[in-house]
């Protein structure tokens, strides 16, 4: 079965952040909005992010998504999966609603399972960055993605680490401890087995992206031996030491590594290179949401230009041109953009959106500059 391309045609806004009243329509390729910082850019991506999640995908849980001196926001979009949906949202402080075609939803989780939207932003999760927890839920929601069957071996494990923590401060006698602790080895080697295969499968997908990273990327798990016996034995003997400092050992602890000129690209990568790899990070994810859920996702970049070079930015705008997913990008103005790019170019300004394939507030590069970057690349 061939995958279904997920795209977005209509996007209204009203009295959110910046916004008093805004629509966006969309073309199914490559879509980038340019305008001055503070024009509310970046707004315009949350909103699609909303009604897919129900919740924005900045780091903070920002009660300021209702524009000053209104109550409440609303955004609708039109989308298209396997054939037209509408997706709502209305909200005020700390509450959201989504509604599909006009029935509230009760489970946000179908929706964005039904509507996969990832995103590549400052504000959003610090993959590259960020801390080793970051990494480590990523990786863990992309194994419950593509493993559907995981959910409950995760839950499960987790369930057993807190019961046996809870035990060990009540000093619970060893026979009630034995019984959670083979539930953690019992639900924990699945999980420690499905990590293996999705880092081995996200490699090979990051191959394909050497063209965009130019050095090889790749990710590891950094973990112990999980021989079964071996791990029953720990947690025997360490019951004394885990009462004190908590259980530090199982795949709750395990360390997400990327690899960026066989070192750390927390330490290896420029600004730039960075980018590059998230944005291929990013790839790679739709191309696993390919595979095992038949969707292809819509991929939103905030600010992906930022840090690169005119060689690297036309680089980066090829491959996002060449992707099955529709690509939603956002850019500061004064952007170079190469003529021969099949891109919707939209400017924001104080009075809306604005088709455009030329003016001040982007830069159109002639031929002869194209011709120059693509022989340097």
């Amino acid at each position: 079965m061939s995958a279904t391309p997920l795209s977005i045609r209509e996007v209204k806004v009203r009295h959110l952040r910046c916004h008093e009243e805004i629509t966006w329509n969309c073309s199914e390729g490559l879509n980038l909005i340019i305008g001055a910082n503070g024009s509310g850019k970046t707004t315009l991506l949350e909103a699609v992010y909303l009604m897919a999640h129900g919740r924005s995908f900045r780091q903070a849980r920002d009660p300021f998504l209702v524009k000053r001196d209104a109550e409440r926001f609303f955004i609708h979009g039109q989308w298209h999966r396997y054939g037209p949906m509408n997706l709502s949202v209305a909200g005020r402080r700390g509450q959201t609603t989504l509604r599909l075609q006009g029935r509230d939803v009760q489970r946000r989780k179908d929706v964005s399972e039904s509507f996969p939207v990832l995103v590549d932003a400052p504000q959003g999760r610090k993959i590259i960055d960020g801390a080793p927890g970051e990494r480590r839920r990523w990786l863990d929601g992309l194994v419950i993605t593509c493993f559907q069957n995981m959910a409950i071996h995760y839950e499960r494990y987790l369930r057993a680490v807190m019961q046996r923590s809870r035990l060990l401060r009540r000093r619970a006698s060893s026979e009630e401890l034995d019984v959670w602790e083979h539930q953690i080895v019992q639900y924990g080697k699945p999980i420690v087995l499905a990590r293996e295969k999705m880092v081995a499968e996200m490699n090979l997908y990051l191959v394909e992206e050497v063209a965009l990273t130019e050095h090889p990327l790749t990710i590891s798990v950094t973990m112990p031996d999980y021989d079964q016996q071996a791990w029953l034995s720990r947690l025997k003997e360490k019951r004394s030491d885990d009462l004190r400092t908590g259980l530090r050992f199982g795949p709750h602890c395990d360390l997400v590594n990327i690899h960026f000129q066989k070192r750390e690209i927390r330490s290896a990568g420029s600004r730039g290179q960075q980018k590059l790899a998230a944005i291929a990070i990013k790839m790679a994810e739709c191309g696993l949401w390919t595979r095992y859920r038949k969707l292809i996702p819509v991929l939103l970049l905030d600010d992906c230009l930022e840090a690169l070079d005119r060689t690297r930015q036309l680089r980066l705008l090829k491959r996002l041109q060449n992707s099955s997913a529709q690509v939603l990008m956002t850019a500061p103005e004064g952007v170079n953009i190469a003529s021969d790019l099949n891109i919707r170019i939209q400017l924001l300004d104080a009075h809306g959106l604005c088709d455009s394939a030329t003016s001040s507030m982007v830069s159109m590069l002639d031929d002869d500059t194209t011709e120059v970057m693509e022989e340097a690349a």
